[in-house]
């Protein structure tokens, strides 16, 4: 099964399901219904079928993720890298990381690209994966396991990289426990630590 194929089941159970509904509404308290959004690392558009009365921008490195968001969702998809992006300055009102900067290792090019690409009352919000996590610490250690990719396995220093570029606040959330999504903010059942902040002048 190739990764396109895997995202798309894990992203349609409904584990997946409940995991992107509740990352999307954390997004969503970051943005008003006028905002243009860049959504770095969009895979198959998740993001942006959870956001269909939005200004949504979805960008992936690999062509078979944005052929596959293409067919799913009606928004705007390009292919692109995030250490180049292929958007103007100052363009749009919010950036979205979800689950994406772990995985890439040139962490400072990213985030300078980010903020570029931010207007500068704008607000950038990435949503990491939280290595202090059960549900994540299982993940790492399951062979075979996607996580087993990650660049940035030490979340706090990949938080702190994340905020020298901006003025942010560090938030625990998305509990997971054989399967089951809640809310939580401690730190060893929170699978995700979400930051969110306009870019530093």
């Amino acid at each position: 099964m190739s990764n396109v194929e895997s995202f798309v089941r894990f992203c349609e159970s409904d584990f997946g399901t409940a995991v992107m509904d509740h990352e999307a509404a954390y997004l969503k308290q970051f943005v008003t219904p006028d905002d243009r959004i860049l959504d770095i690392g969009a895979g198959i558009g998740s993001i942006e079928e959870r956001f269909p009365n939005h200004e949504i921008i979805g960008i992936d490195l690999s062509p078979k993720m944005i052929r596959t968001a293409r067919s799913r969702v009606d928004a705007s998809f390009l292919v692109g890298d995030a250490r180049s992006l292929p958007v103007g300055d100052d363009h749009v009102d919010a950036v979205f990381f979800v689950a994406t900067l772990e995985f890439i290792p040139e962490i400072d090019m990213v985030l300078n690209e980010a903020t570029r690409v931010l207007s500068p009352d704008g607000t950038l919000v990435a949503i990491l994966l939280n290595t202090e996590s059960e549900y994540v610490q299982s993940n790492l250690e399951r062979e075979g396991s996607y996580f087993q990719r990650m660049e940035h396995q030490e979340t706090a220093k990949l938080a702190t990289a994340v905020e020298k570029c901006i003025d942010g606040t560090r938030e625990y959330t998305l509990g997971i426990a054989d399967e089951a999504v809640y809310e939580t903010n401690d730190p060893t059942e929170a699978a995700v630590l979400a930051i969110s902040g306009s870019p530093t002048q």
